[in-house]
């Protein structure tokens, strides 16, 4: 008789007493991955989230050998990638790059088709840092004197929201409610359509994305009074953080991460977070994020206990405040 070898034996004894079910699913993460990897990205390319993305991708598909194909699912703030990511196979080739939405969404849309829980966060990818800014013709020249100037004429001061549930929304919240100011919310699609407005004066004050206010900042059209962050950033040294200017408990860093359909295997997620934060340490790739004025996340290790402690912290403020798709009550 042909020699068996021991592993093909055991293989075959589990095959008939039925317990092979399993093994497949297991063996896959050990040797993953073995085919190209899907990175749905719920916004359109070009933006901070998508080049993140791509760069982590391209980065890590080098030592992989396999490619990570990324792909925009734009859409209803978020929602279509998720869903599509939340009826994929758990078994890590289908990855979701979510950010506030994915926690946010279900919280205030009775009609969202998905919960947190839904999906098994990986890693964390990045935070791109707003910024507090006020249009160059503000007599505002620090955030005390804008916050001074807010409550001494409540009501007064429009700020654009750029979506409900958005960290610009929600970090607006939080520092309207730490400050004591009352600021009129003007809704508006996105950041880009409110610019024109904030930097002619018609908008007194906005949380901006880095990327889009840094040129205007640059060019005298708009001024930085506080970074939303823990730490200063290089291109703007000048400009206290929020923590420094004491409101720390303002701060709402747009967060970004990987996350995976509920259910798939431990060891596929450990795979992945680790050459995530490989990636995240090589200098080239910080050089890169840089550039976008993004940070390396803080919670890359602990990105599932920073999920649900955001779910925690977005629950309160949002039955707070009464923050419905619909906007405030």
């Amino acid at each position: 008789m042909q020699h068996i070898p021991q592993r093909r034996k055991i293989l075959a004894a589990l095959a008939g007493v039925g317990l092979l079910g399993g093994l497949p699913l297991i063996a896959r993460a050990g040797t993953f991955p073995q085919r190209p990897v899907k990175l749905i990205v719920p916004y359109p390319a070009g933006g901070v989230v998508d080049v993140a993305a791509r760069i982590i991708a391209d980065d890590v598909a080098q030592r992989w050998d396999q490619p990570i194909v990324v792909e925009n699912r734009a859409g209803a703030n978020g929602n279509i990638g998720a869903d599509l990511v939340k009826h994929a196979k758990p078994d890590g080739y289908t990855l979701l790059v979510g950010s506030m939405f994915v926690v946010i969404n279900p919280l205030i849309d009775k009609a969202s088709r998905y919960a947190t829980q839904d999906f098994d966060p990986i890693v964390g990818i990045g935070s791109p840092p707003n910024l507090l800014v006020v249009p160059a013709s503000s007599p505002a020249t620090s955030l005390e004197e804008f916050v001074q100037l807010a409550r001494n004429y409540p009501g007064k001061f429009n700020t654009p929201n750029p979506g409900v549930g958005s960290s610009n929304h929600l970090g607006l919240e939080l520092f309207m409610q730490e400050s004591g100011v009352d600021l009129v919310q003007v809704n508006y699609k996105g950041q880009p359509p409110f610019l024109v407005d904030l930097i002619n004066g018609q908008l007194q004050f906005a949380y901006l994305t880095t990327a889009l206010a840094l040129p205007h900042i640059q060019t005298g059209k708009l001024r930085a009074l506080a970074v939303v962050s823990h730490q200063r950033l290089k291109a703007l040294p000048e400009i206290p953080t929020l923590a420094e200017a004491g409101y720390s408990k303002a701060i709402v860093l747009p967060w970004n991460g990987l996350l995976a359909p509920a259910g798939t295997p431990e060891a596929v997620r450990d795979r992945i977070a680790a050459e995530v934060s490989q990636s995240l340490r090589k200098p080239g790739v910080i050089q890169r994020y840089e550039a976008m004025s993004a940070e390396i996340p803080e919670f890359t290790q602990n990105f599932s206990a920073f999920v649900q402690a955001e779910k925690t912290r977005w629950t309160k403020l949002v039955a707070e405040r009464k923050i419905t798709t619909q906007g405030l009550l």
